[in-house]
């Protein structure tokens, strides 16, 4: 018979083994829908200029080579992929070089520079939702080929729908005579009503399990500070307003579109909390906020000094994204003490951040 101490150790290294395995896969294959947020380089393969297919994006990627990826990078769709022990990280699904285990294990159709509303993405010649859907159906005979209806259709109930849009719908409607015409409530209702359209027409191909992210704090990115020509550099409030009255309608229509679609599973994900609470309290994680012009002012720091010490993200971090951020644009030698890489887009450590709120909070539910 074994000694009672042995026993003991014996218990207490399986309990320790087993705590520290990671998490286990829930889904079969995860498919993401949406902007720049999620797009991991199906801009690449398509005629627009809001491509991130240059440096000085993916400088701490992987082989630090651009992807098409808007940040520093890996992006949530890598990030949660690996997490879920799926793949390392999310293929873009007009990337002409996907294996069959791609396919099997989950795709991106996310296009930067979309919304919901196609109008959104005419300005940049980008993938509406509608096309992103339309591709999730060739995807779709392509999954059949590799191994049948049956399979495929398991697959697909089993997997789990991301989608991120709307923000992009947001910003167009600001700069646009639709403001004049159409009033902010209205417009709201709109592109609620194409989201769920979206979500019933990925229903009835199939999916059953989806996350639908809520607008971020899009009033607190750079460009749209800039854009509002604040001295102080403060966020947006009215837009931030609008982003949580938008989630809040988006919340209790999701409620009820889950008890029309039965068999469906639909969970909410809070992307304005998530990225508001590291912008109000970026110190705590060693970060440098959008707020960082009024801080140092607050605190007697002289900005300038700061700035040669720690540098921009890129550039000046007040209007650079895309195009603007480039090979000529200078960035700072600790981008993880930031909160934007560029002026739309956070960088990677704020995205490891939201991606720990997703696995803690919102993959538990399904």
């Amino acid at each position: 018979m074994a000694h009672p101490v042995l026993l003991l150790v014996l218990l207490l290294s399986s309990t320790a083994t087993s705590s520290s395995k990671r998490i286990q896969p829930k889904f079969s294959a995860i498919f993401y829908f949406g902007d720049s947020i999620l797009d991991t380089g199906n801009n690449n393969h398509i005629p627009t200029v809001a491509v991130a297919n240059h440096v000085p994006y993916g400088r701490d990627f992987p082989g630090k080579k651009p992807t098409g990826r808007f940040s520093n990078g890996r992006l949530i769709p890598d990030l949660l992929n690996e997490r879920l022990q799926l793949k390392e990280f999310s293929p873009p699904f007009l990337d002409k070089k996907l294996s069959n285990n791609d396919i099997m294990t989950g795709v991106n159709f996310a296009s930067a520079g979309s919304g919901f509303n196609d109008q959104t993405s005419q300005l940049s010649n980008t993938l509406p939702m509608s096309k992103q859907v339309d591709l999730f159906k060739d995807y779709l005979l392509r999954l059949r080929d590799i191994i049948g209806d049956k399979e495929a259709s398991r697959i697909i109930a089993n997997s789990l729908i991301f989608m991120n849009s709307g923000t992009n719908d947001f910003l167009h409607y600001y700069r646009s005579s639709k403001r004049r015409r159409l009033d902010i409530n209205d417009y709201q209702d709109v592109i609620l009503r194409t989201a769920q359209a979206y979500v019933k027409e990925l229903f009835d191909l199939g999916g059953r399990q989806f996350c639908l992210a809520g607008l971020p704090p899009f009033g607190c990115t750079p460009i749209q500070i800039t854009l509002s020509k604040d001295p102080e550099r403060a966020c947006v409030d009215e837009q931030n307003w609008d982003a949580q009255v938008y989630n809040s309608k988006l919340r209790k229509l999701l409620q009820t579109l889950q008890g029309s679609l039965h068999g469906s599973k639909i969970v909410y994900v809070d992307a304005y909390k998530a990225l508001m609470e590291i912008i109000n309290d970026a110190t705590k994680y060693g970060m440098f906020s959008v707020h960082i012009r009024i801080m140092t002012n607050l605190l007697g720091y002289n900005y300038a000094d700061l700035q040669r010490q720690h540098g921009d993200v890129v550039g000046t971090g007040l209007r650079e994204a895309a195009l603007l951020c480039n090979a000529l644009t200078p960035i700072c030698k600790n981008v993880s003490s930031y909160v934007f890489y560029d002026a739309v887009h956070p960088t990677e450590r704020v995205y490891m951040l939201v991606n720990d709120y997703m696995v803690k909070d919102v993959i538990p539910q399904f």
